[in-house]
């Protein structure tokens, strides 16, 4: 596909002696080569000329009010008749925004070369045009005509080149047309997003203006996004090719990030229930860099950039988003994306223990995905019945040992539902072969294994509450009396009371309390922290996948002031999320030999970087600074800007070398 103009410097081509002079803004003479109009039917483009085969070639053009000539440079015959092309009204035709204009040859203007190269300038008066957009449709009653350059000049002095150079294309000017005539005369446009903000279909902005640039600041260690929005105002779809265009950089440019450093992925529009479409799932974009977008319709080009192994520094790389379906007027547009990445490295393991409930599963690329955003607890459901006179380990010691591999993995979540599906173990004659499968158990994991006891949990029961807090309790017993080292968790629901608390534990020794605790139960939880023992909050099968991606975010701020343990959250993949399920609570979506990643998975690694920023400005005695940029955050959980500026606040305090005690006596 070909198109109608490439911007450059200069718009001022080669005249001839006498010739009047283009004006300043090359608004008096219009330039532009055959082969960057838009083509149809047989049309060909043929070195930078195109051939005719009977279609056509239009060109889209932007003028002021003036009074035009339209030249053209033409094949004017063939070998045994060099001028049959261009005699009398010439074989070529043209119509002005479906206005015929007729054509003639110029005078002293044909040059022989060749059979092939056989040339002339050819002139048709097309009269007044007004200012805006105005469509120049060519075709030819000879099959083998050939287009090599086109002129609409106001200049009645104008006189063409006779042979190249012929010029440089003239730049659009867009300023001369109003909001809807920029719409349709560039076909999409390039807008400024946000990480945090979903991107419906019907996203728009009011005008067609494109940005030329978008910049990041980044830690070492630290993986971070930005993001274009790309709308299609055209009544047809589009089908574009987004790739870096880093090969021909000025000597002023800045390095160029490295190939590994960038992922482009786009935000697909998924249905929800009673919602405007969700554009959540973010793969990557294929081989080919190909985005397709509907008419009138935006989609949302993730840029999503590693700083693992890059030196403080500045850094940038460039974006070449190439409309291959579009009319030959949209031409290519260029984002610049600069990264800054300051003199500050994250520890590429977290504090937090950070659980997702991912059942065993074994999926391609799931050991990138976990560990990349900080999942270090992992969850394994396939303990043997206890009562098994012999049980087979080797499921568990599979999946332990190919998870416990996973950069990053220090915790084992043992889950298993012998005690809720089988009330045996409540059966004095069945009881001591439960406790001795559940001390077969422990001492394989401890002794075989080599875990630790704090290396691991063991999950029996999950919020209970009522008298099935008596059945956990008594079920506990039964764990202790087995090993009275394995650690045992509970789930703690948003209903439950602060007697029913009391009455569980004796018998928790890590609690998970469900995040609305905090805002319901304030009580409850100041109990938990009482108890000394670790704090996990969890969220289970809300339909958090349609929740504000911000909040994703948001939840790790609120886990430092609380000072949790950790993030327990369900569940990593579930289902088929591509069908838009309202329950579905997974972080990522299944893809063809590999994780697609949700915005709100990429958030809450976000969230979880804030967090070690966080940690490491208490930690460098900022701890009131740190307070005080927490009470920000946490009194609007829903400003994606305040959250953003605090973020960056802490990358100053860090890296300003500033005094935290300087700081405070200034303020």
């Amino acid at each position: 596909f070909v198109f109608v103009a490439i911007l450059c410097v200069s718009h001022c081509f080669p005249r001839p002696a006498g010739a009047g002079q283009a004006s300043v803004r090359g608004q008096t003479v219009h330039f532009v080569e055959s082969e960057h109009t838009s083509l149809s039917g047989a049309a060909q483009a043929g070195g930078s000329a195109v051939w005719t085969y009977s279609g056509k070639a239009t060109w889209d053009v932007i003028v002021r009010r003036e009074n035009y000539r339209l030249l053209l440079r033409v094949r004017a015959g063939y070998a045994a008749d060099h001028q049959s092309g261009v005699r009398g009204e010439t074989a070529y035709r043209v119509t002005v925004d479906g206005r015929k204009v007729k054509l003639r040859l110029v005078p002293k203007t044909l040059l022989y070369g060749s059979d092939e190269s056989n040339w002339a300038w050819i002139v048709g008066d097309v009269g007044k045009l007004e200012q805006g957009p105005h469509s120049l449709v060519f075709s030819a009653d000879w099959h083998f005509g050939r287009w090599d350059a086109f002129v609409l000049t106001a200049d009645r002095k104008y006189v063409p080149p006779r042979e190249p150079p012929l010029g440089k294309e003239t730049p659009r000017d867009l300023s001369l047309l109003n909001a809807e005539q920029a719409k349709w005369f560039q076909g999409f446009s390039l807008g400024r997003g946000e990480v945090e903000k979903n991107c419906p279909p019907a996203e728009a902005p009011k005008t067609a203006d494109s940005i030329d640039s978008i910049g990041l600041t980044a830690c070492r260690n630290q993986h971070a996004a930005a993001v274009v929005n790309v709308t299609n105002w055209l009544k047809t779809p589009l089908l574009f090719r987004v790739s870096r265009d880093d090969g021909e950089r000025g000597a002023d440019a800045l390095p160029s990030l490295p190939l590994e450093a960038v992922t482009l992925r786009h935000a697909v529009p998924l249905p929800a229930p009673r919602k405007e479409a969700l554009a959540d799932a973010l793969p990557k974009l294929d081989g080919a860099g190909l985005m397709y977008l509907p008419a009138g319709q935006t989609r949302q080009l993730w840029v999503a950039v590693n700083t693992a192994g890059l030196s403080p520094g500045h850094y940038s790389t460039r974006l070449r988003i190439q409309p291959l379906t579009a009319p030959g007027r949209c031409t290519t547009q260029r984002v610049e994306v600069d990264v800054r990445v300051v003199d500050l490295a994250l520890p590429t393991k977290h504090p937090l223990d950070i659980f997702l409930c991912e059942y065993d599963t074994n999926r391609p690329g799931m050991k990138e995905d976990l560990s990349s955003h900080y999942v270090n607890w992992y969850h394994n459901c396939l303990i043997p019945h206890p009562a098994a006179a012999n049980p087979d380990f080797s499921s568990l010691d599979s999946s332990l040992k190919r998870e416990m591999r996973f950069p990053g993995a220090r915790t084992v979540f043992f889950e298993q539902w012998h005690f809720r599906t089988d009330s045996s173990w409540q059966d004095k004659a069945k009881r001591p072969a439960w406790v001795e499968g559940i001390r077969r158990w422990a001492r394989h994991v401890h002794k075989d294994l080599s875990l630790g006891y704090d290396d691991f949990t063991l999950h029996i029961y999950d919020e209970v509450s009522g008298g099935g807090i008596d059945t956990f309790v008594r079920a506990r017993q039964l764990v202790r009396e087995a090993d009275p080292k394995v650690r045992v968790t509970m789930t703690v629901t948003p209903q439950i009371t602060l007697k029913e608390v009391q009455r569980l534990d004796p018998a928790v020794d890590v609690w998970c309390p469900h995040m609305e605790l905090y805002e319901t139960r304030p009580e409850v939880l100041a109990f938990l922290r009482k108890t000394r023992k670790p704090v996990v909050p969890y969220y289970c099968a809300e339909n958090k996948r349609y929740w504000p991606a911000q909040r994703y975010r948001f939840w790790a701020w609120k886990l430092f002031e609380q000072r949790t343990a950790g993030l327990f959250i369900w569940t990593w993949i579930s289902r088929d999320a591509w069908r838009g399920r309202s329950w579905d609570g997974g972080m990522v979506f299944a893809g063809n030999g590999g994780i697609v990643p949700s915005r709100r998975w990429e958030l809450l690694r976000m969230g979880l970087q804030d967090w070690l920023l966080l940690d490491l400005a208490v930690k460098a005695g900022f701890r009131k600074q740190v307070d005080q940029l927490m009470s920000k955050v946490l009194a609007d959980p829903e400003n994606a800007d305040a959250t953003r500026q605090a973020r960056q606040e802490l990358i100053r305090l860090l890296t300003s070398g500033a005094s935290p005690v300087g700081l405070s006596k200034k303020k």
